[in-house]
Formats: C-alpha cells, structure tokens, sequence
C-alpha cells in the first residue's frame, strides 16, 4: 500500500556489493523505435479484469510451472477489500473473484498489499495488510484456492506494519515474509511451510525508512529481498538501493548496498505522495545460482528514473550496473527467472511516450543480463477506460505489478492503469 511515512532500513550486518571489472553488462539499446512502440507478436492483447467501472488496483499474478493453474490477486477500492481467482487453463477461464484474506475484525479500514506464490507442490500461499494493525497477515489455499486457512498474524506484537513482500522455497518449505515497520524492515519466517512462525526479527539497522519491493529464495537457502531505503522526512529525500539477504533461515541478516538515488519525480496525480516515483527494485536468481537485479535510479533530485541491472553468479561478486532503459521515468520494476540458464524476464512501466502516456514494457536477456532484447509495449489497447489514449495511460496505477512464468515457459504480466492514485483505475494483464 506504501502509505508512506518517512522511510526504512538496512541490515544488522551492513556490506557493500563487490563489483566485478570483468562481468560487465552490454548495454541494451536506448533508443526509440517503431518495434518498441508495438505489442509484440507473441503477446496476446491486455485485457481488464472486471468491468469498465470497477476500481482496482495492486494486482499479483502466481503461476504454477507444474500445472496450467494461474492465479491473480487485485485490491478492490470503496471498500477496499482483496479478490482472487484462478485459472486452470493458462488462462483462457477464470473461476469467479472471492474476497480472501478476510480481516474480520471491526475497525479495520482497508486491506491493500497481496502477494502470491505457487510451491512445487501446487500449494498457494497468500499475504496482505489488514489495516496498519494486526497489518501484516498470511494464508494458505491446498485446493487451488477454493479453501483458505485461517489468517495468521505475523508481526507479533508490533504495532504497525506495511507492505509486505512474500519469497518462498520451490518446495513450499521455507516462508519468508519482508515487512516495514516504521524505520526498519523485519522479516517473519516459516520452516514448516507456514504452518508456525518465528517471532518477526529485524533484518535492518540503518535510520531508513525501507520497502522491500521482491524476494526470492535461492536454491541454497539464501534468502533475498530488494529494497529501497527512503532517507528523507515527509515521503521526501534518497533513497538507498540494496537487497536484505539472510544464509541462515532468517537468523541473521545483512545488507548490501548498490546505489542511491535522489528524491523521485514530482507525482501530480490527485492525493499521490511525494515518493511515488521513488527507487523500486526487484531481485531473481535461476536454478544454477545466478541472479539478476533490477533497480530504478535517477541522477539528479526530482529527475526521471532511469532503468538498470547489476548480475551475480554467487551473490558476492556483481557486475558493474548497466542501463536497460533511459526513455522517460521508469517505475515498477518486476523480474523472474526461466527455466533454462540465462533466461530472465523483466517488466516494468515508463512514460517515454508523454507525461501522461504510460505503459507497460517486456523485455529478455538468455545470456543472464549481459543484453536484453528490445522492449516490447504490452499495454496495446488505446481506448476501453476513459484514462486510456493511443500514446499509453494516463498513470502507473497502484505501487507495483505482477510477473510470474508457467509451466510452458510462458509469461504472465498484470499491471494496474489509471488516471490518479487511488481512482479511477483498473487492473490489466496479459499473457504469451
């Protein structure tokens, strides 16, 4: 939900990233073409999950690489409540939208912040918030989401948490759920496949007010989260780029350290806050060990964010940065591993085509980042909704987007648009 208040955190043991002269990454091409202002062939057109009306936002998508089942969650708006459906056929039907992750409680205000993942087991697991307080909470589905376990609270007894960021084992094992608490980012855990949980541990310890943005656990064991650190007061200020990453079942954690960016664009959409626009990032390691990570990062206060990615082979040593996009501001970046070696993909949305012609972008590397194929603009349809125009949308609706890869190999994306922060606006998604 990022209902921002000043800004997160960073680890209990605080490292920096070696860069290695030698593993640095071709650039991509930076300039604009009649090839990246087209939907590619092998996408199907975007389409609206619900009817012209409908406000949602924050939609995830899961898909399961041992079956046809794909799964999405979005937050309805007035009320604000979560919906979920499932496909069991790559997504040609959908069941119909159910309310989970039922708060239950009087007095709770919104519930906004889903995240999805699938096991190797078919198992689905599901967090969201559930207002500021009890904030944080996790459940499970075994049927493909026809049944829900009982919510767990999992801040213990923290006062206040927000957006949380759920990484999971193949296996369904080990759970791992990120979340900010105030200046600080803490992290519960699950050994057991969430059946019990270990008491929330801070994984932080820099004066930052962090949001974790993805996570994904490595076949190792290691578990990994992309952050940004807002330094500033009033949702103001840089933000420190860097993943929280934890060898030890979340006993212990550390920080590494890979950019600071400058105070984000300014937002001029109705009720936005100062750090819209601010440094996300996310992180995907493949099942040889390598891993890629994606950042937003402007070079100078209230600038536009520029795209880049930093690789690894181990986790220690990391390529020097290299630029994917630099074509208006880049926001919402999302990236998954494929299931051969060197294969990630990687979407996200910018407004190289206007101030208010944003869109939704895909774009691959099969040598593990060291070059990404052009981009392809995902978000084709012109019209639909009242903010869509030939050019794009009018603005990047909600605080993320989902990617996620089927058994097949094909790509799921959905992404919100709107016209300001919380309305109106829906939730889009399409597939290869």
């Amino acid at each position: 939900m990022d209902r921002r208040l000043p800004v997160c955190v960073l680890s209990l043991v605080v490292s920096s990233c070696v860069i290695g002269k030698d593993a640095a990454i071709t650039p991509a091409s930076g300039t604009a073409s009649d090839r990246q202002n087209q939907r590619g062939p092998h996408f199907a057109s975007e389409r609206r999950w619900g009817a012209r009306t409908d406000i949602r936002w924050e939609p995830v998508v899961a898909a399961d690489r041992n079956s046809k089942w794909i799964y999405q969650m979005t937050t309805a708006q007035r009320p604000n409540y979560l919906l979920f459906r499932a496909s069991s056929d790559s997504g040609r039907t959908w069941s119909a939208p159910r309310h989970i992750c039922r708060h239950g409680t009087p007095g709770i205000p919104f519930q906004f912040d889903p995240q999805l993942t699938v096991a190797s087991t078919g198992v689905v697991d599901a967090i969201c918030l559930n207002g500021f307080s009890p904030g944080v909470v996790f459940t499970q589905s075994l049927d493909h989401g026809q049944t829900w376990s009982a919510t767990v609270r999992l801040d213990g007894s923290l006062r206040y948490s927000d957006k949380p960021t759920l990484a999971v084992s193949p296996s369904g094992t080990d759970v791992y759920v990120a979340f900010n608490v105030r200046y600080a980012l803490y992290v519960a855990a699950s050994h057991d496949g969430g059946t019990t949980w270990s008491p929330p541990i801070r994984a932080t310890s820099a004066h930052l007010w962090y949001y974790s943005y993805g996570g994904t656990v490595a076949r190792d064991g290691s578990v990994w989260f992309a952050v940004d650190g807002e330094d500033g007061r009033d949702q103001t200020g840089n933000g420190y780029v860097g993943l929280v990453t934890s060898s030890d079942g979340g006993t212990t954690w550390r920080a590494i350290s890979f950019a600071v960016s400058h105070e984000g664009a300014p937002c001029y959409g109705h009720n936005c806050y100062p750090d819209f626009y601010t440094a996300q990032d996310a992180v995907a390691v493949n099942r040889e060990g390598a891993f890629v990570f994606v950042y937003a990062k402007n070079s100078r206060k209230q600038g536009p964010n520029a795209l880049y990615v930093t690789r690894s082979n181990d986790g220690v040593r990391w390529s020097v940065p290299s630029v994917v996009n630099t074509l208006g501001n880049s926001t919402s970046p999302a990236i998954v591993a494929g299931e051969d070696a060197g294969d990630f993909r990687l979407v996200w949305q910018d407004n190289r085509n206007g101030s208010k012609a944003w869109n939704t972008w895909f774009a691959r590397t099969t040598d593990g980042g060291l070059s990404w194929s052009d981009p392809v603009r995902l978000s084709d349809r012109g019209s639909g909704a009242p903010y869509k125009r030939s050019a794009g949308y009018d603005f990047p609706f909600g605080d993320y987007l989902g990617l996620s890869v089927d058994s097949q190999g094909a790509d799921f994306v959905i992404w919100g648009e709107g016209e300001h922060v919380y309305y109106p606006g829906g939730t889009w998604w399409t597939h290869d």
